[in-house]
């Protein structure tokens, strides 16, 4: 069972890498590690009734450690399980995420930013439009690589 770290009433449902609109998160990441005190909100997000859907797009290769890793597992199936859709140019982390869906656990799937609609589609979220969602999805980025100019491509 995946345990907050704080309130419930304390999820972030705007931050610099993320947005909840209706039940869908839209996060974005640069390349490089994450900050655990900000991996700990995601996560709380993630885990909070309102997201059910995640549409988690990065450029370049994003760390993630092993605890981290097992937070967003948690994260992800907190019920109701959340549903995961990954963007990102990066074949190896489309391969892992692929893999990790085979076992069973999550239910994520990859998808290549030329197939960022797809990928909305695919999580088919209440509460947002296809066309809101992808101009949601630039607008992170922008606020993201405006926030760390030099990490953004």
């Amino acid at each position: 069972m995946y345990t907050r770290s704080g309130p419930e009433d304390m999820i972030k449902l705007e931050a610099k890498h993320w947005t909840v609109v209706g039940d869908l998160m839209v996060s974005f990441n640069l390349p490089g590690p994450i900050p655990d005190a900000v991996w700990r909100d995601y996560c709380d997000t993630i885990a909070s009734p309102q997201v059910l859907k995640v549409l988690a797009a990065s450029i370049g290769a994003v760390e993630v450690d092993s605890g981290q890793r097992q937070q967003i597992n948690l994260a992800l199936r907190t019920a109701p399980q959340t549903m995961a859709a990954i963007v990102t140019d990066e074949a190896i982390v489309r391969g892992l995420m692929t893999a990790t869906a085979w076992l069973g656990r999550v239910d994520l799937k990859a998808f290549p930013w030329h197939r960022v609609a797809d990928a909305y589609r695919h999580l088919a979220p209440t509460g947002i439009g296809e066309k809101q969602a992808l101009d949601l999805v630039d607008e992170v980025r922008a606020r993201v690589e405006a926030a760390e100019p030099r990490l953004a491509k």
